[in-house]
């Protein structure tokens, strides 16, 4: 997994990165808070493990702008000395997925990985598999489209990019967060792709606002799609 560690303390640090690198994980480790906002703004994580007071922005204002501003669910434990209830509590109604209290023991932050990974696996599978939006249907389980019942063609990465774009149908979607969670890649030198695939869905889907979709570019940014009245034409388009 490609984990994200915001801790301050360098002793700290190292330890959390040396024990988790030693169990196959890639990890990238941040002091700040400012920086872990800033960073997750391009680029995705599988975990995040927060320190509560952390400078630029602590532990737990990271976990708000998570929560608040982040597309995708990003599993968050706390690692803190922070021990007092009713900050635990705070925390974990903030959307924390579990809490740890220092100094942390190797094999039980191990088992709480796990377990909160497989939480969240269980509650993405959970997720209506079939999305239909006007005459247009996507069923996740099947990897199939239709309009008015009719099937479309798609390969799969086309399945998985349309997916992605309707289940965050009315939203922005950066470009790094979709090359990641279709491709598995975070690269710029991968946008051609991204491009390539958006325009083949244009046409193949019909998203334009004759047919009640706009598919809307933002330079240097990413995608959004967007329900509109038939033949309208959006200024962004």
């Amino acid at each position: 997994m490609r984990i994200l560690v915001l801790e301050d303390d360098a002793v700290q640090g190292d330890a959390l990165t040396s024990l988790l690198g030693q169990a196959g994980h890639e990890v990238h480790l941040f002091a700040r808070g400012d920086d872990v906002m800033r960073v997750l703004r391009r680029e995705i994580f599988d975990l995040a493990l927060l320190d509560w007071r952390t400078p630029g922005a602590s532990g737990r204002e990271v976990l708000t702008w998570i929560r608040e501003q982040l597309l995708e669910p990003l599993p968050v434990i706390f690692i803190s000395q922070q021990d007092d209830e009713a900050k635990i509590v705070d925390a974990l109604t903030a959307g924390a997925d579990d809490y740890l209290i220092k100094p942390i023991r190797p094999a039980e932050l191990m088992a709480r990985i796990a377990a909160v990974m497989r939480r969240r696996a269980n509650v993405d599978l959970s997720q209506q598999p079939v999305l239909r939006i006007g005459a247009l249907t996507l069923d996740r389980n099947a990897r199939a489209v239709t309009i008015s019942g009719n099937p479309i063609d798609l390969t799969q990465k086309e399945f998985e990019l349309a997916w992605y774009l309707f289940r965050h149908l009315g939203q922005l979607v950066p470009r790094v967060q979709t090359l990641q969670a279709v491709w598995g890649v975070s690269e710029s030198i991968t946008s051609r792709t991204l491009d390539t695939h958006v325009s083949r869905l244009r046409r193949k889907l019909k998203l334009t606002p004759e047919y009640g979709f706009c598919l809307i570019s933002v330079y240097g940014y990413g995608y959004r799609v967007e329900v509109v009245e038939p033949g309208t034409v959006s200024a962004h388009d």
